[in-house]
C-alpha cells in the first residue's frame, strides 16, 4: 500500500485534530527516557515514570511492515493488548481495513515509518488515548504504545496553538475534509462550530474564536483565532521548555565512534577469508588462551591467531569491564568518552543498564576499541561459566584487513545501523548515521557527494555509486548501489 484507505481517512478525520492536541500535551508533560513496557500488567515505562492503563499498539518492522499487537498471538488476552483489540473492534464496526488487516506492508509508502508514525497517532485519537509513544526494539524496528494514564491531563482547547493542531490534521489526512476535522474537534471539547461564509467559525473558551478559511475541496486556507475583540492572536510557535536531554552516550561520543565501529563490522570479511575452515562451521566452539594471547577454534586445531582481550561482558548485571593491558584502542575510547563528559564510559566498570540495548552499547564501545587501536578483526569468546563473553580484538599480521565495493558497503551500513539505532534518539540519530557513513568513505578514501542531505547521501565506486537513505526521524532507511545515471532518482 501507498496510501491509506479512504475509510480510515474519512473516519480519522473526527479525531485527529483532538488527538494532535493530545498528543502534544502528552509530550510536554513527559519527560524524554528509556521506555518499555510490561504487557502482562498493562503497564508502560518513560524513564522513572510509570504509567498505568498502556500497552502496545502494534510494531514496525525492518521489513517495512506494521503488525497490530492484536494479531500476535502470544500476547492474546493480556492487559497490555486492550488498546489494539479495541481498535481492531472499531475497524470492525467501521469498515476499516488498516484496523482489521494483521499485517500492513508500509513499503509503497514515501516514508514507511513515518507512514507507522501518522498509523500510531490516528490511533491515539480514534482510542481518545491521553498519549503514544514509541521505542527502539532492536535494529531499526519500533514498538508503538498507547498511554491512557489518568495522571496524565487532558488537554485543553489553547488559544494560542488550537489553529496549528487543526491545520496540521487537516493536511495530513489526504482529501480534503476540513469540516469533518473541525467537527470532530469541537465534539471531543462540547464547542460550537458555525459554517460561515467561506469556512467554519468555532467559538473557544474565554471569548477567543477560531476563523478557518476552507476552499471548494474541503481544505483549509487559512486559520486564525481572534480574542472577543476580534484582535488576531499569535500563535505560539516558540518550543516549550522541556526537560534538558541526558542520553546515555553523550551525541558527541557517537559521532566519534560510529565510523570506526562501522569500519571494525567490516574485518570480519577478513577474517573468514584467512580462515576459510570458519565458513563451513555451523556453530564453531572459540577458544582462548590468555597466557599466549592467542585466539582458535576447538574444530580448526591449526588455527592460533594473536589477539589482545578488550574486556568482558556480565550479563546479569549489564556491565562491561574493560581489561588492564592498556592497549591503544581501549584507551582512545575511555579518552574519547572523558573528552565527551561521558565518565561513566571511561570508567573500568561501565554499568551499561541504563542504556536501552546494553549489549550495542558494549559493541559499539569495543568494535570501535579495534579499529581505533589498529585491529584486524574481533571476536566474542564465552566466559567460562557462561555468564558473559570477552570480546577480543585480532591483531595477527597474517590477516590483511578488507577493502570495500558498493555491495559490501551497504551490508556493512544496514548492520552498524541496527547497532547503533537503539542507542540513539530523535535529537542526534542523523549525524550519528551521517558521521558513521561520512566516516566509512573517507577512510577507503571513497569521493561522497552531499547534495541530497538530510535524505540522502551518496558515494562514489568508480562507474558505481553507493546510495544511503534517511527516514525523517534520521535513521537509515535503505542502502542500494548501481551504475551511476541508473538508479533513478
Amino acid at each position: 500500500m501507498d496510501t491509506f484507505s479512504s475509510e480510515l481517512l474519512s473516519f480519522a478525520r473526527g479525531y485527529l485534530g483532538g488527538g494532535i492536541e493530545q498528543y502534544n500535551w502528552f509530550m510536554e508533560q513527559i519527560a524524554p527516557g528509556r521506555t518499555g513496557c510490561d504487557l502482562d500488567a498493562g503497564l508502560a515505562w518513560i524513564g522513572d515514570r510509570q504509567l498505568a492503563r498502556s500497552g502496545q499498539l502494534g510494531t514496525f518492522a525492518e521489513d517495512q511492515t506494521f503488525m497490530w499487537a492484536w494479531a500476535k498471538p502470544d500476547l492474546a488476552g493480556l492487559p497490555g493488548t486492550r488498546h489494539s483489540v479495541r481498535l481492531q473492534e472499531i475497524g470492525a464496526a467501521h469498515g476499516i481495513p488498516e484496523f482489521t488487516t494483521e499485517l500492513l506492508d508500509l513499503g509503497g509508502f514515501h516514508d514507511p515509518k513515518l507512514a507507522a508514525d501518522h498509523l500510531s497517532l490516528i490511533a491515539q485519537g480514534v482510542l481518545g488515548a491521553r498519549g503514544m509513544t514509541k521505542f527502539n526494539h532492536g535494529g531499526r524496528a519500533y514498538t508503538y504504545l498507547a498511554i491512557d494514564d489518568e495522571s496524565v491531563a487532558l488537554a485543553q482547547p489553547d488559544p494560542g496553538n488550537v489553529a496549528t493542531w487543526l491545520r496540521i490534521a487537516s493536511d495530513l489526512l489526504l482529501g480534503g475534509g476540513a469540516r469533518a476535522v473541525i467537527a470532530g474537534y469541537a465534539r471531543r471539547h462540547g464547542l460550537i462550530v458555525r459554517e460561515v461564509p467561506g469556512g467554519n467559525e468555532l467559538d473557544l473558551p474565554g471569548g477567543y474564536r477560531l476563523l478557518a478559511r476552507i476552499d471548494e475541496r474541503d481544505n483549509i486556507v487559512d486559520a486564525s483565532v481572534v480574542n472577543a475583540e476580534g484582535i488576531a492572536q499569535q500563535p505560539i510557535t516558540a518550543e516549550r521548555p522541556r526537560p534538558p536531554r541526558q542520553p546515555f552516550i553523550p551525541d558527541e561520543l557517537l559521532a566519534r565512534l560510529a565510523p570506526a565501529s562501522a569500519i571494525a563490522m567490516g574485518f570480519k570479511r577478513g577474517l573468514l577469508d584467512f580462515a576459510t575452515g570458519l565458513r563451513e562451521l555451523e556453530s564453531p566452539t572459540p577458544t582462548w588462551d590468555s597466557v599466549t594471547g592467542r585466539y582458535g577454534i576447538a574444530e580448526l586445531p591449526e588455527l592460533a591467531l594473536a589477539a589482545v582481550e578488550l574486556g568482558h561482558y556480565e550479563f546479569a548485571t549489564d556491565t562491561w569491564i574493560w581489561a588492564g593491558n592498556g592497549w591503544p584502542g581501549s584507551a582512545a575510547v575511555r579518552r574519547a568518552a572523558f573528552e565527551a563528559g561521558a565518565n561513566h564510559l571511561a570508567a573500568e566498570r561501565v554499568s551499561l543498564g541504563p542504556a536501552f540495548k546494553p549489549a550495542n552499547a558494549a559493541d559499539l564501545l569495543t568494535t570501535a576499541a579495534v579499529h581505533l587501536g589498529g585491529g584486524v578483526g574481533w571476536v566474542h569468546v564465552p566466559l567460562e561459566d557462561g555468564s558473559g563473553f570477552r570480546c577480543l580484538a585480532i591483531t595477527d599480521p597474517r590477516i590483511t584487513p578488507p577493502g570495500t565495493d558498493p555491495d559490501f558497503a551497504a551490508t556493512i551500513f544496514e548492520v552498524t545501523a541496527n547497532l547503533l539505532n537503539p542507542l540513539t534518539d530523535v535529537e542526534n540519530r542523523y549525524r550519528t548515521m551521517r558521521e558513521m557513513i561520512v566516516g566509512y568513505f573517507e577512510h577507503f578514501g571513497i569521493p561522497t557527494l552531499f547534495v541530497g542531505e538530510p535524505q540522502m547521501l551518496i558515494g562514489h565506486f568508480g562507474l558505481y555509486e553507493l546510495r544511503v537513505e534517511f527516514g525523517v526521524d534520521g535513521a537509515l532507511t535503505r542502502a542500494y548501489w548501481g551504475l551511476q545515471g541508473q538508479l533513478g532518482l
